[in-house]
């Protein structure tokens, strides 16, 4: 588990010096793809995937902080995605600029969860990141986050999966 925590680390440290230039186009490649590889299955049991799997998070409006502040906080601890758990850290990246962290959501939920996305999809404004980062949580807490936005979302679906 040790290993994992290093390699978490330093594929920190490679995007964050790779990050210096990125545009919209290669957000997600220079700051996300490390980890969660270029085609955002991420790899089992460590890092989990962003494809197909977070755009129903944008069917409630604490999805859209959730996310945000997922990217702004960091994440320590298990979290289940898809029936797989992980146990890791994903370091914070408050230090990119609000438009940055936009754009790298934005590319993810638009190239690799578009099926899930919610009909009256509005990309995610850097002004969603400012507001943000006033509500500071710990990378300790985001599993707890996310398991109660988890709940959220199930409870909101009605019988025939379609959320309410």
């Amino acid at each position: 588990m040790r290993r994992g925590f290093a390699l978490a680390a330093l594929a920190a440290f490679t995007i964050w010096i790779g990050s210096a230039h990125a545009t919209d186009e290669n957000s997600f490649n220079t700051r996300c793809a490390t980890c969660h590889q270029s085609n955002a299955q991420g790899l089992p049991g460590m890092y989990p995937p962003l494809a197909d799997s977070i755009g129903n998070e944008l069917r409630l409006k604490h999805g859209r902080e959730y996310l945000i502040e997922v990217v702004l906080n960091g994440m320590a601890g298990a979290i289940e995605v898809n029936d797989t758990t992980y146990v890791g850290l994903m370091p914070e990246f408050a230090s990119l600029s609000d438009d940055e962290i936009a754009a790298a959501l934005n590319q993810v939920l638009t190239k690799f969860n578009a099926a899930e996305l919610p009909k009256d999809f509005a990309p995610i404004t850097a002004a969603e990141v400012h507001a943000a980062r006033a509500r500071k949580i710990s990378a300790a807490k985001m599993p707890d986050e996310r398991k109660s936005l988890m709940e959220e979302l199930q409870r909101a679906h009605a019988p025939d999966g379609v959320a309410k």
